[in-house]
């Protein structure tokens, strides 16, 4: 798999395998939906549908991308005792702004 690529509020992957492509892309619209959408190239979709393509797709309106985004993290932090450093490190090796403090 290919790492994850940011172009504005666009991300994509490309992973294939066993002669099937897979395609998704994250995006936020302009309106504020986030959208993952997915396509399957090759074999998989052709044994399983009898087509050469499978599409797929989830959206999240607006107001519930912050809950999406809590039980993101939620899952990926409960109950690690470093999960705060490895919160800022995540943000910091991504790229994004974020304030932080200690005392």
């Amino acid at each position: 798999m290919e790492p994850l690529k940011l172009s504005r509020s666009l991300i994509s992957f490309r992973a294939t395998e066993g002669g099937t492509s897979v395609f998704i892309d994250l995006e936020i619209a302009a309106d504020g939906t986030l959208a993952m959408e997915g396509q399957d190239l090759g074999r998989a979709p052709q044994e399983v549908y009898g087509d050469s393509d499978y599409e797929y797709w989830a959206r999240i309106s607006p107001e519930h991308k912050d809950l999406l985004l809590i039980t993101l993290l939620a899952e990926k932090y409960t109950g690690d005792f470093s999960a705060m450093s490895k919160f800022r490190d995540w943000l910091t090796t991504n790229e994004i702004p974020y304030e932080g403090g200690s005392f």
